[in-house]
């Protein structure tokens, strides 16, 4: 597998970034964005929104494993959020 983007780490099967914010209501609008990227990019990921976060999730479930769909998503997310390092 290519290198993770940053802000992003593997666990199992797959692919996640957890994005802190300082404010609840730019959690969802971040939700919000990223749901409309990855409907626009066929993808589906689990969002987990909490008061100063949003984590990320990406795999593709079809076949149990990180692929280059999920490293595409997850540099579309990074260029529209880009991380912290």
């Amino acid at each position: 597998m290519e290198k993770l983007p940053g802000g992003w780490i593997q666990e199992g099967s797959r692919l996640v970034r957890r994005i802190e914010l300082d404010d609840y209501s730019k959690v969802v609008v971040a939700g919000l964005c990223i749901s409309s990227l990855a409907m626009w990019r066929n993808h589906h990921p689990r969002l987990i929104v909490e008061y100063h976060a949003l984590t990320v999730e990406l795999s593709s479930h079809d076949v149990g494993a990180v692929t280059d769909r999920d490293l595409d998503l997850a540099q579309w997310i990074n260029a529209m959020i880009p991380p912290f390092e």
